[in-house]
């Protein structure tokens, strides 16, 4: 049984024009211990996805439609008090900028124990001081940072306390909502090779959210493709590196430079990313796809799930062959 499994979750932003459909019946699965990432352009529904597994939502956007089972239960079922128990506990979430996560007037070692007596109250105050203590360690921050504000911190170990903040209470998925796009290169190999890491040690499965693909191809397990509120691919990491399957992917890997091999010119994705009040007729994509088919304009693709994963694209039959 999977860790998470997400079942057509619909989410919409009730705007002046009409609902805007952010999310649009997207579905997929982690398991436990897995790297998965979630990647697509500004504005495909990623973080919207995210901050609707976390509850974050906040007016108007709201979740019209779905399911999300977290270890066997229904969350969208469960109160805001039962979601409190489970959320940071056991599902963690670590935004693009730390300081939305930190207080900028509170100490780092005030904020750790914070959590720590929040969702463990028994904890005695020198309990929780050395807990957090070991957290920073974990993320390879000395103790004394726990006497810093955040401010005093780069960005980079801003994140690491995030991180850090995540881990303390042993969860079984951290959510990371594009952790590492506001640093620079060198420091977000860092990150990266540290969540890996981490997740190797104590087992947890991650959500890695980003608009990057080359770098989940670095280190996710599997990946999730999102274009205009739909789920467009979900496919292993070796088989993304053979060039993936719907002309979508096909165009992100495209856009993106090689570190090996031979120069080859870039080839961006031609067009803009529909309205999604008034979407189009058929395949989203197909206004800007260069293997489009008559039909593409017509109908919606079916879905195909075979051993490479899962594929919604006219090019495939639904459960069938390339046609």
């Amino acid at each position: 049984m999977a860790l998470l499994e997400v079942s057509d979750l619909q989410v919409q932003y009730e705007t002046v024009r009409g609902p805007f459909k952010a999310v649009d019946g997207v579905s997929f699965s982690i398991r436990r211990g897995e790297l998965f990432g979630l990647v697509g352009e500004s504005g495909c529904g990623k973080s919207t996805t995210a901050y609707a597994l976390s509850r974050l939502l906040k007016p108007p956007a709201k979740v019209t439609g779905g399911s999300i089972a977290f270890d066997g239960r229904e969350l969208t079922a469960l109160s805001d008090a039962e979601f409190d128990r489970i959320r940071w506990s056991r599902i963690p979430i670590v935004l693009q900028n730390a300081m939305s996560n930190l207080n900028p007037v509170m100490r780092i070692g005030a904020q750790l124990i914070d959590v720590l007596q929040a969702h463990r109250p028994k904890l005695t105050k020198a309990q929780a001081v050395a807990e957090a203590a070991r957290a920073l360690e974990l993320v390879d921050l000395p103790k004394e940072k726990l006497h810093r504000y955040p401010h005093e911190l780069s960005g980079g170990m801003r994140q690491r306390v995030v991180i850090a903040m995540a881990l303390l209470l042993k969860p079984d998925l951290i959510i990371m909502d594009e952790p590492t796009t506001a640093l620079d290169v060198i420091t977000q190999q860092g990150i990266v090779s540290k969540i890996v890491e981490l997740k190797r040690e104590f087992g947890f499965a991650v959500l890695f959210i980003t608009h990057d693909l080359p770098l989940l191809l670095e280190f996710c397990d599997r990946v999730g493709v999102m274009y205009a509120g739909k789920m467009v691919e979900i496919s292993s990491r070796e088989e993304l590196l053979k060039g993936g399957r719907h002309p979508y992917t096909q165009g992100l890997l495209q856009s993106f430079p090689s570190l090996h091999g031979p120069k080859v010119r870039l080839k961006g994705i031609p067009g803009l990313p529909p309205d999604l009040i008034s979407p189009p007729q058929g395949c989203r994509f197909q206004p800007r796809c260069g293997q489009a088919r008559p039909e593409c304009g017509v109908a919606s693709p079916g879905e195909r799930f075979d051993e490479k994963g899962f594929v919604s694209c006219h090019l495939y039959g639904q459960g069938g062959a390339a046609s």
